[in-house]
């Protein structure tokens, strides 16, 4: 549409350029056979209109403080829309809108009437039937525990068979808790942190919306200064054009007729004569000059005579040796008084123009082209006079079209910030949407946030200190081990247990409320925002813009109120703003063709009705008298009679360069032997300088001021580089030309030049009303920044309340589902670690320990068989504190005779050698 109209421009205005006549006014001209025409300007030219400068800066989107926590969210996210896939995704009655522009929670979430959503899901209803069921079963294990199993009660079964299997278990059942610690931590580390961002996004959300206010404002002031740039400012600078084209159109018009009737030779002419008094003062120096040069040229040529003469003597008679001789050619002496430029005979006698000059001044023809000035300036004003009818009517319609044109921008202005005001103000509800969350739960919100977090810190130390333990702390074996054992390691483990088994089902139900809060605000506020065209609940109850309640009186009367997504979809788009306000109905820019800014009637045919037959631009009796001037004797005056004479090269070679050879051969030929040589040489020489001095100085002096004097002179009283009197001739047919072309077709030319220029006048109106419609259409207010505003409080209301609750739920109920089998393996770890290791009886002083573990009686089911008797020195038992007194005991296997027929090798019995019991004895 919008190329369609510019085509429909286009077509208009070219039916409205000027027409120029097929007639040719100017043999080998083009149009109307003025000189600027062919150098490609036209007679009136368009008004060239300032472009407006957008200086706008709006601050920098605020950096989202997620903590790292965006994966947590896009999983949260993506849970919900797993789940979640109907549309809208949840029953009516759970969001709902308040005043138009902020959502809230609904009634049914109010009274907490969950059963509607919960029967629109199965897996949803799923999800919570299992949370319940946790909730409800881990009290009750909870309680069976203690009542059996509690204070450690494990089965010890035998230690010393078992000891490498429990080793491995032990090993096994640690590595798989603190692997189940660490997805734990990850939960506790995102809970945490959303709930911090949870508490941050609360104080971060009065500067964003402050920053989304201040933006707006800078958008609006800098769419109002475009709008007024275009329509007031650019108006006016095509008022000012228009007016200062009109006010000089008369001088425009005298111009181009005195250009194409050739009357600007009459100026021409004005020139030359006004010239010649000026010309005569330079005339006169210059036949000073000329009679200077005779002279000196004279001068100098007579002394160069002298020097080729003595030259020729000395190398004839003095000085007969080859270096005299290579001398006289290789300076070319025999031509050193041949140069043009010492002949004058052909300059011209300046005395004879001076004296033209002298009768021209002299008689005043210098003001007879000024009376034929005066004449043409007669028509110049005959010119203005028929033209100032013109001007009047179009400039007083200019006027009243600027008023249009400042009216439309003002309506403009206010419907543009109607809308975006209107967009604003619900773009700043919006970021409110679900305050009621924060004033129903805020209180206590993040004191059982914190407690949870606590809780469970509490537990992972717990779990941490006994597999520190398990890990480093000794076997247990028997009373009296000490602090660091297994032992204490499984006292950990059994408080973990009793306190898992008291806030477990607290985490999930913590985390049962967030989630199904996190589905209903976000499913009822992120999402639809997000997502506003293909989301049912938005396009329910979306927002709307009412911009009665912005626009002044009488201008919105018929204005229906907008939808704010599809402010927000156009915006996101970068379209400029009149697009929006035309698709809506509330202005149409290009409605602005419409406006006629030239109401009056166009003007007669004949422009110009005043009579220029009569015009005389020299009479009879001028033109004779000038005539007679050009055939005078200045007539054949030019620069060239003077500069193919004169000329600055004296001799073959330089004078200077001549005199120093001159002394050099001097210094060269022996003093005896050329005395009367060497004293011509050096004579020479001095009178080569001399000449230089006061002869070649001057001359080249004089020669420089003669030229320059006479191109002076040239420009002066020449036209176009002729002579004297082929200028005049020249100057004359142009004027008679001139004055037949303004008699008998001055006024044609003058009325087509004047309807050319109403033509214009118009389509520079037209062209101003395209220029605008362009400019409004293409790059006013381009609303993108508006988009961006309204993302960032959309994001606002997403990132401070929703993604938050939903990191929260996904880290507490990570937390609770890793939570379960780290309460099953910290009770097999802690039955592990309260084994006690039987270690085999070894007698004082280093008797024989007690059998193996391979004929245990519980492992093997072997009859029980009593230890061996250990006899030791004195009489004593094994088991009684034995004295001993050293190395020298010997040990015997000896054979016990058991009650049944097997005998036991595996026995050892520790006696004391003879050698010891003497000593004892």
């Amino acid at each position: 549409m919008v190329l369609f109209r510019m085509l429909v421009h286009i077509v208009i205005l070219g039916t409205s350029l000027p027409c120029i006549s097929s007639e040719v006014w100017r043999t080998g001209y083009k149009g109307l056979g003025t000189t600027h025409e062919q150098m490609g300007v036209v007679h009136w030219p368009l008004a060239e209109f300032t472009q407006y400068l957008s200086v706008v800066n709006y601050s920098a989107a605020p950096e989202v403080q997620t903590g790292g926590m965006e994966p947590a969210y896009r999983i949260g996210e993506s849970i919900l829309s797993g789940i979640f896939t109907d549309d809208p995704p949840i029953p009516p009655g759970y969001v709902k809108l308040r005043n138009d522009d902020t959502y809230v929670l609904g009634p049914k979430a109010e009274q907490e009437e969950w059963d509607d959503l919960l029967r629109s899901y199965m897996l949803f209803i799923f999800l919570v039937i299992c949370i319940m069921i946790i909730i409800i079963i881990i009290p009750c294990l909870g309680i069976c525990y203690c009542c059996f199993c509690c204070c450690r009660r494990c089965k010890q079964g035998c230690p010393p068979c078992e000891q490498h299997r429990d080793a491995r278990r032990r090993l096994i059942c640690g590595a798989c808790l603190f692997l189940l610690i660490l997805p734990i931590i990850l939960g506790l580390v995102i809970a945490f942190l959303s709930n911090r961002t949870l508490d941050l996004g609360l104080e971060d959300t009065s500067k964003t919306i402050k920053m989304g206010s201040e933006d707006t404002c800078t958008f609006l002031r800098d769419v109002s200064d475009h709008i007024h740039h275009l329509f007031v400012y650019n108006f006016e600078e095509m008022q000012r054009h228009l007016t200062d084209l009109l006010g000089t159109a008369h001088v425009h018009v005298f111009m181009d007729l005195s250009d194409t009737s050739d009357a600007n030779s009459m100026e021409e002419l004005a020139r030359v004569l006004t010239n010649t008094p000026r010309a005569l003062n330079l005339m006169k120096q210059v036949n000073f000059l000329e009679k200077e040069i005779r002279f000196l040229t004279a001068q100098l040529r007579d002394g160069l005579r002298g020097v080729k003469r003595e030259t020729n003597f000395a190398v004839a008679v003095l000085c007969r040796v080859d270096e005299c001789r290579r001398f006289l050619v290789q300076n070319d002496i025999q031509f050193l008084d041949t140069s043009t430029c010492l002949n004058m005979e052909g300059l011209p006698d300046s005395k004879v123009y001076v004296d033209a000059l002298d009768k021209i001044v002299s008689a005043g023809l210098q003001d007879l082209p000024q009376r034929g000035l005066a004449r043409l300036r007669e028509v110049q004003a005959k010119i203005k006079s028929e033209l100032d009818r013109v001007s009047p009517p179009i400039l007083r319609d200019i006027s009243l079209a600027k008023e249009t044109f400042r009216s439309q921008a003002k309506f403009i202005t206010n419907a543009i910030d109607a809308v975006i005001s209107q967009v604003h103000l619900a773009t700043l509800n919006s970021s409110k949407s679900f305050d009621d969350v924060y004033e129903r739960f805020n209180e206590s919100r993040s004191t059982l946030n914190l407690v949870v977090c606590i809780l469970i810190i509490i537990v992972l130390v717990l779990l941490l200190f006994a597999l520190l333990f398990g890990c480093l702390g000794s076997t247990s074996t028997g009373p009296g081990n000490g602090v660091c054992s297994k032992v204490t390691g499984s006292w950990f483990l059994l408080i973990a247990i009793i306190l898992l088994f008291c806030i477990l089902s607290f985490v999930f139900l913590v985390g049962l409320f967030y989630f199904v809060l996190g589905v209903v605000i976000y499913e009822g506020a992120c999402a639809p925002l997000r997502d506003m065209s293909n989301n049912t609940l938005f396009r329910t109850l979306e927002p709307s813009v009412n911009l009665m309640q912005a626009m002044p009186r009488g201008d919105a009367s018929t204005m229906a109120p907008l939808k704010v997504s599809s402010a927000i979809a156009a915006c996101r788009s970068d379209e400029a703003i009149f697009s929006y306000l035309r698709v809506n109905g509330i202005y149409d820019v290009d409605d602005l063709i419409r406006v006629q800014v030239i109401t009056n009637e166009r003007p007669q045919k004949h422009v110009f009705q005043g009579d220029l037959s009569k015009v005389v631009l020299l009479d009879t009796e001028e033109k004779g008298k000038l005539n007679d001037m050009r055939n005078e004797k200045l007539s054949d005056y030019h620069s060239t009679l003077y500069t193919k004479i004169l000329c600055n090269q004296f001799a073959p070679i330089s004078l200077d360069t001549l005199a120093d050879r001159y002394k050099n051969l001097a210094e060269t030929l022996s003093s005896k032997s050329f005395k009367e040589a060497v004293i011509n040489f050096q004579n020479q020489h001095l009178h080569l300088k001399a000449y230089v001095e006061h002869f070649e100085s001057k001359l080249q002096s004089h020669y420089k001021k003669i030229t320059r004097l006479l191109n002076t002179i040239d420009k002066l009283i020449l036209y176009e580089n002729y002579n004297f009197a082929t200028s005049i001739h020249i100057l004359l047919q142009a004027v008679a030309r001139s004055e037949d072309f303004i008699q008998h077709r001055g006024v044609q030319f003058i009325n087509t030049l004047g309807q050319n220029l109403s033509l214009v006048v118009d389509e520079q109106a037209e062209e101003y009303i395209g220029y605008l419609m362009a400019q409004c259409n293409q790059n006013v207010g381009h609303c993108r920044p508006l988009s961006y505003i309204y993302d960032r409080s959309v994001q606002l209301v997403c990132r401070r309340l929703v993604d938050p609750i939903n990191g929260y739920w996904v880290g507490i109920l990570l937390c609770g589902l890793f939570l379960i089998p780290v309460l099953i393996l910290a009770h097999f770890l802690m039955c592990l670690y309260t084994k006690i290791m039987i270690v085999p009886i070894v007698a004082i002083g280093g008797f024989a320990a007690a059998a193996g573990a391979r004929n245990c009686p519980i492992c093997t089911g072997e009859p029980y068989v009593p230890p061996p008797i250990i006899s030791c020195g004195g009489g004593q038992q094994a088991y009684c504190g034995c004295r001993m007194s050293g190395a020298g005991t010997k040990v015997f296997e000896m054979e016990i005779q058991e009650t049944g027929t097997e005998r036991s090798s595996d026995s050892l019995l520790m006696i004391t050698s003879d050698d010891e019991m003497k000593k004892d004895n």
